[in-house]
């Protein structure tokens, strides 16, 4: 662990930031703490409390306060946290599979972080240390069903409800990790979804693949609701892949215009792990 001793001003700029409980701060932050400091001797304090293993650097001009008791070596904050200090302008909540797993809805490791965006960022990524935070842009019309959550006992962040998650998902399942980790989560979900609002955001979302994606995934996983015949008078004629990051192969579901890329037996036998 690096030594961490405590110095003017470092000592100031740490005791302001905790005083007003900000755990993350950027450079133009630090510059007004310490105005009567020349502004370039500010950004070599930052250089300088980085090394120290005081501060970690998350991008240019973002940092992070190391909790005195951890190693900066190997510290890294909170994800879901970190997520919310990232994105440089527009809206933005925790989507995708970052979203299942804040809903208790996943049974593998998050790897990457999916932040959706409403405007779109020059980088569709960011690495800080080993984790990938991932940006997926949004248009408007998309771009709905964000609420502050609760994931932990103290932290709220801004993340899709549960029906506007699984819209999502089905919308681009890659970022779920494929149409088998969504069909789990939905059936573990399916006593806690509001399948109303799952039809009114299928409505307003206003893409056939999620329907008929939807549709297929309830009658598959016999989850009885009358969402799947309102579903099923949206439906169009086109057929649509099941899960799009795979090869255009397998057996047509006419029901539902569903070429069957993944064997449903594949999905079904997957409930019980």
């Amino acid at each position: 662990m690096k030594h961490k001793t405590l110095k003017d001003p470092s000592a100031i700029l740490l005791a302001e930031l905790n005083a007003q409980d900000k755990q993350f701060f950027n450079v133009n932050e630090a510059k007004q703490i310490l105005s009567s400091s020349d502004p370039r001797a500010v950004n070599e304090l930052l250089r300088q409390m980085v090394s120290r293993g005081l501060l970690m650097r998350i991008k240019d001009g973002l940092y992070h306060i190391i909790p005195y008791d951890k190693a900066s070596d190997t510290y890294q904050p909170d994800w879901h946290i970190t997520a919310s200090h990232l994105v440089e302008n527009g809206d933005y909540y925790i989507g995708y599979y970052s979203a299942l797993s804040i809903h208790s809805l996943t049974t593998q490791p998050a790897l990457k972080e999916q932040i959706v965006i409403s405007k779109r960022q020059q980088k569709k990524s960011l690495q800080v240390k080993n984790i990938e935070y991932q940006f997926v842009y949004h248009n408007q019309i998309h771009f709905f069903g964000a609420k502050n959550t609760w994931i932990d006992s103290f932290n709220k962040v801004k993340c899709s409800d549960i029906e506007k998650t699984f819209i999502d998902c089905l919308f681009m399942p890659f970022y779920a990790g494929g149409i088998v980790e969504i069909a789990k989560a939905l059936f573990k979900a399916r006593t806690n979804i509001d399948f109303q609002k799952l039809h009114d955001y299928s409505i307003q979302f206003g893409n056939q693949s999620v329907i008929k994606r939807l549709g297929y995934l309830l009658e598959l996983l016999e989850i009885s609701t009358p969402l799947i015949k309102k579903l099923f008078k949206f439906r169009t004629e086109a057929f649509t892949l099941l899960d799009p990051s795979l090869p255009k192969e397998g057996k047509m579901a006419s029901r539902w215009r569903i070429q069957q890329n993944i064997d449903p037996e594949t999905i079904l036998s997957s409930l019980g792990n």
